[in-house]
């Protein structure tokens, strides 16, 4: 299958798009390129819940001209990766160690795509997904940055938590989350809440008019529950303990999906974490202005010095 194209969104150089089978048949998508000229290391990009492959072909691009070669990866249940429900709106994971395993098998069958150092730069919820599989050991990097990471989600409470998980028992995890969006529908910039860069947000939401199978709605209770689990068991005293590579995390200032108090909380449990909060950003900090995004830039450059070998710069 080709990559979804749009003007303005150049497909990175030399990118080839790779399929496997994770758990319960489905079928994830991933994408690796190689580095512009001699590769200095490779970067894992997780993207956030909704996301997909396409949106970070800048980033990518701009990962290459670093030095670096890139992976990319549709999770199950978004992008054009399958489904577990019928309904292919439907944001939904029985438990977040489904993603974590097709990650890590993923980066075992891709490995000689894959030069190290190796460097993860995940975005929201895929920075849980990533801290998780870091957490349990499934994958192993040389540094990770993460973007407004989804370590906690802004305004759930523990009673949401507590039903959600009583309906995932009741055998109704499928069902969408009360009160979330049911279908699809063009996004309108002026109140968004993850960008101020105009020409950016359009391009993310004409990637998905162009291609349809790449919407998705709400999240089910059935995310909700195994969302609340991840997030809990990377909050526990001790249990980053093993995480000793160096971390950045950033906060975007006009956060409104994410908890930003479980940023600082969990850099606090690594024992080499950077915590930085980019003032004014919304929060896909990435798909922001290029002035906002030239700050996390400038944090990510100063992590993989630490970890590769003087990457070409931009």
């Amino acid at each position: 299958m080709a990559f979804v194209r749009v003007p303005g969104n150049d497909i990175p150089e030399g990118a080839e798009e790779h399929w496997l089978e994770g758990r319960g048949g489905v079928k994830v998508r991933v994408m690796t390129a190689p580095a512009r000229g001699p590769a200095g290391g490779s970067v894992i990009v997780a993207p956030g819940r909704t996301e997909f492959i396409e949106k970070y072909f800048e980033v990518m691009r701009e990962l290459q001209q670093r030095g670096f070669a890139v992976f990319c990866i549709d999770w199950r249940g978004q992008g054009l990766s399958g489904r577990e429900v019928e309904n292919s709106l439907k944001g939904h994971f029985v438990s977040f160690d489904d993603p974590v395993n097709d990650l890590a098998t993923a980066m075992r069958l891709l490995s000689d795509k894959l030069p190290k150092p190796r460097i993860g730069l995940a975005h929201s919820m895929g920075g849980g997904i990533l801290l998780r599989a870091l957490q349990t050991r499934r994958i192993e990097l040389d540094a990770a940055a993460f973007s407004a990471p989804m370590w906690g989600i802004a305004g759930l409470r523990d009673t949401q938590k507590r039903f959600a998980r009583f309906m995932v028992s009741l055998g109704l995890g499928g069902t969408f989350a009360p009160g979330v969006e049911k279908k699809w529908k063009r996004e309108n910039f002026k109140r968004n809440p993850v960008t101020h860069d105009k020409e950016r947000h359009a391009r993310s939401q004409g990637l998905i008019s162009e291609e349809p199978r790449l919407a998705l709605a709400g999240p089910t209770i059935g995310w909700v529950a195994a969302a609340a689990d991840a997030t809990e068991s990377l909050q526990q005293p001790g249990s980053l303990a093993n995480v000793r590579i160096p971390v950045l995390v950033a906060s975007a200032g006009e956060e409104q999906l994410v908890d930003n108090a479980s940023h600082p909380a969990v850099a606090a449990l690594l024992p080499d974490a950077r915590h930085i909060t980019i003032d004014g950003a919304k929060h896909e900090i990435l798909m922001e202005t290029d002035a906002l995004r030239g700050q996390f830039w400038a944090a990510f450059d100063d992590l993989t010095a630490r970890v590769a070998p003087a990457p070409a710069q931009a």
